[in-house]
């Protein structure tokens, strides 16, 4: 006791009132990543680590959206190209020409298959230096991926005439030729055939 200083009484409610001002600190930020968003332990730390990251992240989320694991694959999109581009730069995070709206757009592109994960890693690159956003990359180097079923279905089948031989040897048996078949149509359409449909496609075709 302080004979000279009045009690000083601290309420609960007080303590709240201060405690609902501080901002919200790595760990717990790192927790509220796991338990609602579903990251990677290693991935959350990373991410909840430095303030101006972490809201370069939750801002990138919430352009994008939080359903259907998005979250995971935005934190690779920037723990991995995004935090290569940073260091090959040496620049910070605040101070990159792309927004986390931009980050989020592009990521969609490559998620609804619009682009491939190579052009969009590429694409990313051009808009970390350029400023520009992934759709007007796209549009002017023309690498929307190719998902029309008649045009890859009719590419397929040159290919497969041109190439009888192999056809030959893949009926025999020989099944890795598939992959040398993918190969050839990638080449086709200088990567930019959708790979999934590439491979039913080639499977339905082979197999006629």
């Amino acid at each position: 006791p302080e004979p000279d200083l009045p009690p000083l009484v601290v309420s609960r409610a007080w303590v709240d009132e201060i405690l609902a001002t501080l901002p919200e600190l790595p760990e717990a930020k790192r927790e509220r990543y796991i338990e609602s968003w579903g990251l990677r332990p290693t991935d959350a730390a990373i991410l909840a680590e430095e303030r101006l990251v972490a809201h370069f992240f939750e801002e990138t989320v919430a352009a994008y959206g939080e359903n259907d694991a998005k979250p995971q694959r935005i934190a690779n999109w920037i723990t991995g190209e995004l935090f290569r581009l940073l260091k090959a730069g040496d620049i910070e995070i605040q101070e990159a020409k792309v927004a986390p709206s931009a980050l989020a757009d592009l990521i969609a592109m490559v998620e609804k298959g619009t682009i491939t994960s190579d052009s969009g890693r590429k694409v990313l690159a051009e808009m970390f230096a350029s400023g520009k956003t992934a759709g007007e990359i796209v549009a002017e180097r023309g690498l929307a991926q190719i998902s029309d079923e008649a045009a890859l279905a009719e590419i397929i089948a040159q290919i497969l005439r041109e190439n009888e031989d192999e056809v030959t040897a893949y009926r025999a048996g020989n099944e890795k030729l598939k992959g040398w078949f993918v190969g050839q149509v990638m080449r086709a359409t200088r990567g930019q055939a959708n790979p999934a449909l590439v491979n039913r496609l080639l499977a339905e075709q082979l197999s006629a």
